[in-house]
């Protein structure tokens, strides 16, 4: 028996060697050959695929015992390695690898196969147990064959990094049931919007250990479930989904054996419930951006195994004393996040006993009272996020006694002081430094500095220097710098140049001279609100520029024609500036959002060129000299939201096409221009309109009753513009701000708007020729704070129902030839000033049912005491003439409104003159 089973084996044997090549299968040798011609191996990742024996090559295993390729080890690791080599495949994958039967891991992650679908024939290499597609470029549907994989254990599809550039989805997840194996099972980033039933087929996996479903744009989770099969999940991501607007589903708290749970940025809102200490294996928490109520449940003492928890930005609050001090947890923590919310509190008591925190973030809440000095003895801390909050007192020396792991710094916003000797050595080399709005001790620039040789993002905006920027400082390795709102003084220095930087923010100091040299790398500059002078250079390298801020200078000559010409441009702001010349004529950008070009000494036409900013959203050209006509290429910066071109010398019609083409505007101030004809109908379309200032120019005919469809006007809500609709501020730079401005006349004074602009809604018509009666349909706008038609010659009735525009806190309806009753609730005298034919209080003129209302345009009128009146003042205004007359040569703004009133007195007196004239020479005659 013994000597058959012998013989047996060796005859197998015999066999198996007879179709071996080497230690490898010809045909399985064949099948990886073919595979390989598929592939674009540009890096040449698979030299080693030469040669008799594939059991050799490069990410091939074979069985020891039978010589079949078991495993295909093809991933790129530079995906998660940059020290590693980038050996990124390209190309399709060949069907020729069903002939490797017994392959039981096939593993191509982090290539490259440009859209193409995961092919379908996978599902049919049966003895797989581990999958892994992820970030490979792949495009299409899932293919539902992947369900025939009954041995699987492990599959990953996820689609992370550059690679998930095209739509990647999932229709239905069915096919899961039959992957009864499963342990691991990641679809990161892949569309399941349509799965509905996702949470059902999940369930059914009873040995899945991890769940990975992050940003996968679920819409919908169950908040129960009638019983909880995958009870064994350790790793359950379900984080950036939805959002799901329901509480924290009920299910979650069965599954006790969950060390790791990533909840955050899904909607999820509510109270954070008891049960949550049911999870007493939980290590990892992710909850942040939810929006939660109340604070963390005391059951959370159950968690004592939980290093890392991210609560930032779910809006609990409470005392963070409380919170720290009386539960386990909190004395392992290792990363502590609670950033943006609503705790209070000290430090004291509790943050010194925790040992082996590497990670803290405290931002952005209400902590008051000193920083302990215990902080420094957290050896492990790497990063200290402590900014915006009330805290107090010194930051010495002592607390960073130990903290040489120490990478990020942030106090800023706080009430704090830095006091540490200009000698000191730092025992740390940080990468962030953030201390705004903190003040240092002494004016000098802080020394330490010096030796920050890794530090790439640093803020010390208005902690108090006073000093000048010392030599070092330019060659440190600074990647983000702002040193904005100190007292810093000198001049930019030439070796600025020669830096890596990227941001450079210097507003408001006291920085003097020219703009002599800038690095090639600068991304964004700002240098508003120093003492800049001398002409910008003509010959400035910044083709990388996306920002650049420099108003409120001393900076003359013209604007040289790179300007227009830097593609990537986004913000220009040249405003309050001594700029002359005309715009250039070149502009191409199709990338800047704001231009600010606003009070300077610039002239001329604008260029027809600027039509080509079609992205411009923000546009500023008032208080300069413009003249001519808006030209009509502006009509195709469609996005536009704000539009300024006040206090120039603009001429012509105002442009229908604004009301045609420009739908998005917001803002649009038109006023002390010398405008002419009628006001446009078509503006009326403009839906979103919430600011008009038409006045003080020269148009004539009526109000246009499509005034009255003023949406934003009208209704709450009609836009999503809100303060941040007008400001230029990005994630990836969140020093940079520009603000903008918008100056407001009402009753004559004058208002700077800038961060409140969004809630103005104005309607200003004043001192123009206008005539006819107020619509009707203008009391249409139930929104409107300021309504301005004074001085024009507007007659007939006062709409009655104008009273009905409760938001209504500025009215001037004062210099028109308006008549009747007035209205009651609307009872400032100046309101109604100048209308001769008004009565009822509070004019002080009784209404009588029995007088008539004059015409003092027919023969008939007897005007002889207002003909006095009005002589005696045309008397008065000849024998003081020369006493105002020195002032108002010298004041543009004050001739301005004068001579335009006088000229209104002059052609009412002239009409009163003249009836009287020709009823003396009627009387004289007869």
């Amino acid at each position: 028996m013994q000597f058959r089973l012998l013989l047996l084996l060796t005859l197998w044997l015999l066999g198996h060697h007879a179709i071996l090549t080497s230690g490898c299968f010809e045909m399985e040798r064949a099948a990886l050959l073919t595979f390989k011609a598929g592939i674009i191996d540009t890096s040449n990742c698979l030299s080693s695929w030469t040669g008799r024996d594939c059991c050799s090559w490069q990410g091939v295993v074979c069985d020891n015992n039978t010589g079949h390729v078991v495993k295909l080890n093809l991933q790129n690791k530079y995906q998660y390695d940059s020290n590693s080599s980038d050996c990124t495949l390209r190309g399709e994958i060949n069907p020729s690898l069903l002939v490797l039967s017994h392959l039981i891991r096939l593993d191509l992650s982090g290539n490259d196969f440009n859209g193409t679908n995961i092919p379908e024939f996978i599902g049919s290499l049966k003895r797989l147990k581990h999958l892994d597609l992820s970030n490979c470029g792949f495009s299409g549907k899932v293919p539902q064959q992947l369900g025939n994989l009954s041995n699987i254990r492990f599959l990953d599809l996820s689609c992370f990094y550059e690679t998930c550039i095209f739509p990647y989805r999932v229709d239905g997840l069915s096919w899961l049931s039959h992957l009864s194996s499963l342990r691991y099972l990641a679809l990161m980033s892949l569309d399941l919007s349509s799965a509905a039933n996702w949470l059902q087929e999940v369930n059914k996996l009873k040995y899945l250990k991890e769940l990975r479903f992050s940003y996968c744009g679920l819409s919908n989770i169950p908040n129960s479930l009638s019983h909880v099969n995958f009870t064994n999940l350790e790793v359950l991501d379900i984080g950036r989904n939805g959002p799901f607007n329901t509480t924290l589903p009920t299910w979650l708290w069965d599954l006790t054996k969950l060390s790791y749970l990533d909840l955050g940025n899904s909607g999820f809102h509510g109270k954070i419930p008891d049960s949550l200490g049911n999870l007493i294996s939980l290590k990892t928490l992710y909850l942040q951006s939810n929006d939660f109520e109340g604070s963390i449940p005391t059951s959370i003492q159950n968690l004592c195994n939980l290093v890392f928890v991210d609560l930032s930005s779910v809006g609990i609050g409470g005392d963070i004393a409380e919170l720290a001090g009386k539960y386990c947890p909190w004395k392992n923590m290792e990363t502590l996040m609670l950033g943006n919310n609503k705790l209070h509190g000290s430090l004291f008591g509790w943050l010194e006993e925790m040992k082996n925190l590497s990670y803290l973030d405290l931002s952005n809440n209400s902590l008051a009272g000193p920083v302990p000095t215990g902080i420094g003895r957290l050896s492990n801390l790497q990063i200290l996020e402590l900014s915006y909050n009330s805290l107090q007192g010194v930051i010495s020396e002592a607390h960073f006694a130990n903290l040489s792991k120490l990478k990020t710094l942030s106090l800023g916003s706080n009430s704090l002081i830095i006091d540490v000797d200009q000698n000191w050595t730092p025992p740390f080399q940080l990468s962030e430094i953030s201390l705004g709005s903190c003040r240092f001790s002494q004016p000098q620039f802080p020394a330490w500095l010096r030796w920050q040789m890794q530090t790439i993002f640093l803020d010390l905006s208005n902690t108090g220097i006073r000093d000048t920027v010392p030599e070092w400082f330019w060659n440190l390795p600074f990647f983000n710098v702002d040193l904005s709102h100190n007292q810093i003084r000198g001049k930019l220095p030439m070796t600025l140049q020669f830096t890596n930087m990227a941001t450079l923010i210097l507003r408001s100091n006291r920085l003097e001279g020219p703009i002599s040299s800038l690095p090639t790398t600068l991304v964004a500059l700002d240098l508003s609100e120093n003492s800049i002078s001398g002409p910008l250079s003509p010959t400035l390298n910044m083709s990388r520029l996306s920002y650049l801020l420099l108003s409120s200078n001393q900076i003359n000559g013209s604007i040289p024609s790179y300007i227009c010409k830097l593609k990537f441009l986004k913000v220009l702001d040249l405003s309050n500036n001594s700029l002359s010349g005309e715009l250039p004529q070149c502009w191409k950008n199709s990338f800047l959002l704001v231009l600010d070009l606003s009070n300077n000494n610039l002239a001329d036409e604008i260029p027809s060129s600027i039509g080509s900013l079609s992205s411009l959203t923000l546009l500023h050209l008032n208080n300069n000299n413009f003249y001519g006509e808006l030209p009509l290429e502006l009509q195709h910066c469609n996005n536009l939201l704000f539009l300024d071109v006040s206090n120039n010398k603009f001429t012509g019609e105002i442009p229908r096409w604004i009301g045609e083409n420009l739908q998005d505007l917001v803002i649009l101030q038109l006023r002390s221009n010398m405008f002419v004809g009628e006001i446009p109908s078509e503006l009326g379309r403009l839906a979103y309109l919430q600011f008009l200032d038409l006045a003080h120019n020269n148009l004539t005919g009526s109000i246009p009753r499509s005034f009255g469809n003023f949406s934003a006007m009208t209704y709450d809500a009609i836009h999503n513009y809100d303060g941040n609709g007008y400001t230029v501020d990005e994630s990836n730079f969140t020093s940079f701000d520009y603000s903008n401005n918008l100056l407001v006349v009402i009753h004559g004074d004058e208002y700077q708007y800038s961060t409140t602009i969004y809630l103005l809604k104005i309607l200003d018509l004043s001192e123009n020729n206008l005539s006819g009666q107020i619509p009707e349909e203008i009391v249409a706008l139930v929104l409107l704070r300021s309504l301005n038609l004074s001085g024009n010659h507007l007659t007939g009735m006062i709409p009655e129902r104008l009273g009905d525009m409760r938001s209504l806190e500025s009215l001037d309806l004062s210099l028109n030839e308006l008549q009747g009753n007035q209205l009651s609730t609307l009872d400032n005298p100046s309101i109604y000033i100048g209308n001769t034919y008004l009565c009822g209080p509070p004019t002080g003129k009784n209404c009588s049912e029995n007088e008539t209302i004059p015409n003092i345009a027919g023969d008939d009128y007897d005007g002889s005491e207002s003909t006095w009146l009005y002589v005696g003042m045309g008397l008065g205004f000849v024998a003081g003439f020369w006493g105002v007359c020195g002032i108002l040569i010298f004041k543009e703004s004050w001739s301005s409104a004068y001579f335009q009133m006088i000229d209104r007195l002059y052609n009412k007196i002239y009409v009163i003159i003249a009836i009287s004239m020709r009823r003396l020479n009627r009387k004289m005659g007869g």
